[in-house]
């Protein structure tokens, strides 16, 4: 899986290269503006990932990109494993790019990326009151953990999210699990 990049719609979904990684947070950050129109316009000022960051998940396999056939990056992908799970850390899409299905490719590969390396689901923390956040990642088979679910990787992940200053009451954690015998 290491060499692996698959072709879709114009786009190329493949591992990020270290020298892409710097343009990782102009992405996340065009992305976050779409929460100015949100009951939390303040996220769309939230820090971007940090470089020690990306390069922290790109040491555990976890940054997928979308690229143009020009070579520019569309959207990226975080992941790293948590509490023995696949754990999505970041999907952010480049308006330009927006509305198109690359966040569900992206998150199509991680979920096969998780399956390949026998994690039983994958994770995510996100807003449950966004449309594209959580009513969305129901749509793609994800549901709410209730409070007593989440395992101490992932509620550490929520005590940072808190101290960061997203709103406890707002943000939820998701599971999907995988099943790795199709139709079983």
């Amino acid at each position: 899986m290491e060499t692996e990049t698959t072709p879709w719609r114009g786009y190329t979904l493949r591992r990020a290269r270290s020298e892409e990684l710097p343009a990782l947070p102009d992405i996340e950050n065009l992305a976050a503006q779409q929460f100015l129109q949100s009951v939390h316009p303040f996220a769309a000022g939230l820090p971007a990932q940090t470089l020690e960051q990306l390069q922290e998940y790109q040491r555990h396999g976890g940054v997928w990109v979308a690229a143009t056939e020009q070579g520019s990056l569309a959207a990226f992908v975080l992941c790293k494993e948590v509490d023995g799970a696949m754990f999505i850390g970041e999907i952010d899409v480049h308006p330009a790019h927006a509305r198109q299905g690359l966040g569900r490719a992206l998150f199509e590969m991680v979920k096969r990326q998780a399956l390949e390396r026998g994690h039983p689901a994958v994770l995510l923390t996100t807003f449950r009151d966004v449309p594209w956040n959580a009513p969305n990642y129901e749509r793609w088979g994800f549901r709410i953990m209730r409070d007593e679910e989440p395992g101490p990787g992932l509620r550490t992940i929520r005590e940072q999210e808190t101290r960061a200053g997203l709103p406890a009451a707002s943000r939820v954690c998701m599971v999907l699990p995988l099943d790795a015998t199709p139709g079983s």
